[in-house]
């Protein structure tokens, strides 16, 4: 379908929404029986500090879309429950009506710069999926880092040979050129990865060489995960701290494996003082081969990025979610808290 046709039919969908909303059938899924006995889950990455979502407006949101979510979820008279307590009750049929959850991914600092005090304010428990090698060697993400600083240099055309590995000129408009680019620098700067101030220095010099404020990049820390002592003050607010691997990778070979979920659980369950037995799938990678691995090492949940509400008889190591992002217009999340949006793709599947 060509993007015409593909934003066509987007429009004459999200019509066909807000029409069954405002007929009231929103209201009447969302308090039906069916919509009890499932359990929405709702995902989200970064808290916008400066300009991320900008760049990047399917992995940050800004904190006021984040508290207009929380006020769609209040007006709506949705309950938001802890994971664990709201898997549990799936189970045994016992979820309290419009049951949702909140998790966020990767660990990112802007959560408790941004989200905590919207959570606080509205009352609401939320799961963080804490990826530790980046929390205790505290950097800014190399791969973000190098997008974003491409990104911000975008009314930019590169000479050839104008940045390291770079092969021919590249219009950093042009995102694809831009997001090759990226990679090849990240390929770059892999090969000093032994030495961690090498870098530093070289990924600095990039930033000058395109003309965009490193120590600003560094100082702002919104490419930064959370400190330890932040892991811990988060717990210590009540917020869960669970897994998310240590490098956020998911290797195939199962000794490789469990040690990054063993790495992960030893440092969060250092910093939070609490057990660690959820589990986020980086990146949404799923494989079959990993669930018998997760279950010997005693994880309870897994949450995916397959879109859907979750059941009762479902795989509790494979949990749907809906990942929500700033390019979701409003009535297309209200129709996945009240149920719609399932109901929806069911019939759309069959």
């Amino acid at each position: 379908m060509d993007e015409t046709l593909h934003n066509a039919a987007r429009h004459i969908r999200h019509g066909a929404l807000a029409g069954l909303r405002a007929v009231g059938g929103f209201r009447w899924i969302a308090a039906s029986g069916w919509r009890r006995r499932r359990l929405l889950i709702l995902c989200y990455h970064g808290v916008s500090l400066k300009d991320e979502h900008e760049w990047h407006q399917e992995l940050f949101v800004t904190p006021a879309f984040l508290r207009r979510r929380f006020e769609i979820l209040r007006d709506g008279g949705y309950v938001v429950l802890p994971l664990g307590e709201a898997v549990r009750s799936l189970r045994r049929g016992s979820l309290p009506p419009r049951s949702v959850v909140l998790t966020f991914d990767d660990g990112f600092h802007n959560f408790l710069a941004a989200a905590v005090p919207l959570l606080e304010e509205f009352g609401y428990p939320a799961t963080n999926y804490v990826s530790s090698y980046y929390c205790v060697n505290q950097r800014p993400i190399l791969r973000l880092t190098l997008r974003y600083m491409l990104w911000c240099a975008r009314s930019q055309k590169l000479a050839p040979d104008f940045l390291p590995g770079q092969d021919g000129a590249v219009d950093l408009q042009d995102r694809q050129q831009r997001e090759k680019l990226a990679a090849i620098l990240f390929d770059e700067a892999q090969m000093l990865s032994s030495d961690r101030e090498a870098q530093r220095a070289w990924v600095s010099k990039i930033a000058k060489q395109l003309g965009v404020d490193w120590s600003n990049i560094v100082r702002s820390r919104i490419f930064h995960l959370m400190t330890p002592a932040e892991v811990a003050e988060i717990a210590r607010r009540g917020f869960d701290v669970q897994l998310h691997t240590h490098r956020h990778r998911t290797p195939r070979d199962k000794s490789t494996f469990c040690h990054e979920v063993l790495e992960n659980r030893r440092i969060l369950e250092a910093q939070a003082g609490r057990p660690a037995t959820h589990f986020c799938y980086p990146s949404g990678d799923v494989d079959p081969v990993f669930l018998p691995w997760l279950r010997e090492l005693g994880v309870e949940t897994a949450t995916t990025g397959r879109v859907g509400l979750a059941k009762a008889d479902g795989d509790v190591l494979l949990l749907p979610r809906f990942i929500d992002t700033m390019a979701q217009p409003e009535v297309v999340f209200e129709s996945w808290l009240s149920g719609t949006g399932e109901m929806l793709n069911v019939r759309k599947g069959a």
